[in-house]
């Protein structure tokens, strides 16, 4: 079986460790696994992942998890994050994802998949620079027949582009909208607003 990517795991929740191992290793990952942090780092040097990810038990403090995310702020590679903390409180903007454990087994095998992979057409491709906000626009999409990728990072975004392509790009953040449409020269790339919903967009998706 080929290795569809590396991927790196820092897990303190024991619970999801069998569910990493039987779903991932299966489907072609290659898993590195540990919750020691200086095992963590020094195996990072060695093997360069395709994905950072971080699964935190519910007791996890939230200062473990953001003295985490600060270690790791430099990294250019994708960073997921699945804890069940409320993003605002945990918000970094090196994460390029936010998940609950409930979201990552819908959702994390479409983002593995997606970087290491590629070959995607997600109808949106998502910039969402505040994840810390209720989006009913992410939403609106989820319950609509539309596909949506979101990201909470530029770098990510860029990642996403060099392998995939979707129908339009949305973004969140009125200030970042020239740098993305620079960055990508992508035509169809557009702001929105958290609060919008996706029937204001839906023209521009066929």
């Amino acid at each position: 079986m080929r290795n569809l990517g590396n991927i790196f795991l820092y897990n303190n929740n024991t619970i999801n460790k069998a569910i990493y191992h039987q779903e991932l290793e299966k489907m072609g990952y290659f898993l590195f696994d540990t919750d020691n942090l200086h095992k963590f780092t020094l195996y990072n040097k060695e093997i360069i992942p395709n994905v950072i990810l971080f699964d935190f038990a519910f007791h996890t403090p939230l200062e473990y998890i953001t003295s985490l995310e600060n270690k790791f702020e430099r990294s250019s590679i994708p960073i997921i994050v699945v804890s069940e903390a409320p993003r605002a409180l945990i918000y970094h903007p090196s994460v390029s994802h936010y998940l609950s454990h409930e979201e990552a087994r819908k959702n994390l095998e479409d983002i593995l998949e997606t970087y290491c992979v590629g070959n995607k057409r997600h109808h949106i491709l998502y910039i969402n620079l505040k994840p810390y906000e209720r989006s009913d626009f992410a939403k609106s999409v989820q319950a609509s027949e539309y596909s949506i990728f979101e990201v909470n990072t530029i770098n990510a975004a860029q990642l996403y582009m060099k392998k995939n392509t979707p129908n339009i790009i949305c973004i969140n953040f009125l200030p970042a909208l020239s740098k993305s449409q620079k960055l990508f020269s992508f035509p169809k790339t557009f702001y929105v607003d958290n609060t919008q919903n996706i029937k204001e967009m839906e023209q521009f998706l066929h």
